[in-house]
């Protein structure tokens, strides 16, 4: 039987581009004649055989439209795909390499468009198992022993005793009269058939629908009409699709939530603040949000306490230039009495800013991914920047603290600030 075996993971968050190599950094474990090279992320299969590969994916999400596609590739043309039309979640492959003449290599890529992004909510990003299932060839088998000699002879039976009389069976009782049958009653008249009624609560909203309820068989057709339905600490749940918006949609009910689904896309086409979020507890969770242009407002306009901007992807459309003479489009903006607002686990790109933060607002900005922009801008604003990361193209700077902002914690040092933030370009203007 083989001892070929190896098992890899990879435990770095980051991302990686279309037709990149996933770089696993952990051996678990390895026997037998295969190696694999860290910094390349190739396997050589030393020995012939079949092997069977079994691997996964954590992704947080993709550039790419639709869907994510990892796939194994060999020197010798195997191509092992696995796919998922979700990208955030699990990529699952499996499948089988015969080495017909060693050394062959492999690796695993990733091969959709655009970029992929690792999970940051789980401390393995992905692994994969190799193990050769050739079993070899079976020795023949050996000559019988002789049989060895019987033991000693039977000793007889003895005899078996008489059987004794059977007893007398006593009389059976005698059987009871049966009752008479009642009457049967009339049969009561049937009720009318009951309706079911939408649930303020669980609102769901499809792409293009017409004359629906709001219920998850006949949904909403807009966002608008979501919002307006919900009753507060409900949930708004938007379904796969493109969602064309022309003016502001205004959310002010206690602890709703926007829920985004798979493939759900919300589009900006007029110059207006796309969700004004007012009051408390509103939660704007897995959206994907952009515009046909770049307009020069804010996508997202919050006052109020205790709101989240939770696994969100928004960018805005490219723009020529250097950045400085971009529009100036942003991810979201506080107004001056927002209180603990949460933003954690989204990912910005393509706007002037992701965030400007304006004086008195406070929360918290964690781990949140932000490329090819000019950086949070924090004006005299209290917020506490944990575990964001900085993609390509860089920003120009990645945060950026205004005259009149305070000195000391929680930004100060700016060499902590830094560290924790994954060694940010900080501006510091105060």
């Amino acid at each position: 039987m083989s001892n070929i075996a190896l098992q890899i993971q990879r435990l770095t968050a980051g991302s990686i581009a279309s037709g990149a190599s996933v770089i696993f950094d952990t051996i678990i474990y390895a026997a037998g004649n295969i190696s694999y090279n860290a910094l390349t992320g190739v396997i050589t299969f030393n020995e012939a055989g079949r092997y069977v590969l079994d691997w996964w994916v954590a992704t947080q999400t993709a550039t790419s439209t639709h869907s994510v596609v990892f796939a194994i590739t060999s020197s010798q043309g195997d191509v092992l795909e696995g796919n998922s039309p979700a990208k955030t979640g699990e990529v699952v492959g499996v499948g089988i390499i015969d080495v017909i003449a060693a050394p062959v290599t492999a690796s695993l890529s990733f091969t959709s468009l655009g970029n992929v992004f690792f999970s940051s909510t789980v401390p393995v990003k992905a692994t994969l198992v190799i193990i050769e299932d050739d079993i070899g060839a079976t020795g023949a088998t050996g000559a019988t022993g002789a049989t060895g000699p019987s033991g000693g002879a039977t000793g007889a039976t003895g005899a078996t005793g008489d059987t004794g009389a059977t007893g007398a069976t006593g009389d059976t009782g005698a059987t009871g009269a049966t009752g008479d049958t009642g009457a049967t009653g009339d049969t009561g008249a049937t009720g009318a058939t009951g309706t079911v009624e939408p649930n303020p609560f669980e609102v769901y909203v499809q792409a293009g629908a017409v004359g629906g309820d709001g219920t998850q068989a006949s949904p909403f057709g807009t966002i608008q009409q979501g919002v307006a339905a919900v009753s507060p600490t409900g949930t708004v749940h938007i379904l796969g699709g493109t969602y064309p918006v022309t003016s502001q949609i205004a959310i002010n009910k206690a602890g709703v939530t926007l829920k985004g689904y798979p493939n759900t896309l919300v589009e900006l086409q007029a110059a207006v603040i796309l969700f004004l979020i007012t009051g408390s507890g509103i939660t704007i969770d897995g959206l994907t949000i952009t515009s046909n242009n770049p307009y020069a407002v804010e996508f997202i306009q919050l006052a109020g306490t205790n709101h989240k901007l939770v696994n969100n992807v928004i960018y805005g459309p490219p723009q020529a230039g250097p950045s400085t003479d971009w529009v100036v489009n942003r991810g979201f903006l506080t107004q001056s009495n927002v209180i603990n607002l949460i933003v954690q686990d989204n990912i910005f790109y393509f706007l002037r800013q992701p965030a400007y933060l304006n004086p008195n607002s406070t929360g918290h900005i964690v781990n949140n991914v932000v490329y090819n922009t000019r950086g949070f801008v924090v004006d005299r604003a209290i917020f506490i920047f944990s575990g964001n990361s900085w993609g390509i193209p860089e920003n120009a700077v990645d945060i950026a603290l205004l005259l009149g902002t305070i000195t000391g914690p929680p930004y100060d040092p700016l060499t902590d600030l830094a560290v924790n933030n994954s060694e940010a370009s900080i501006s510091d203007q105060r």
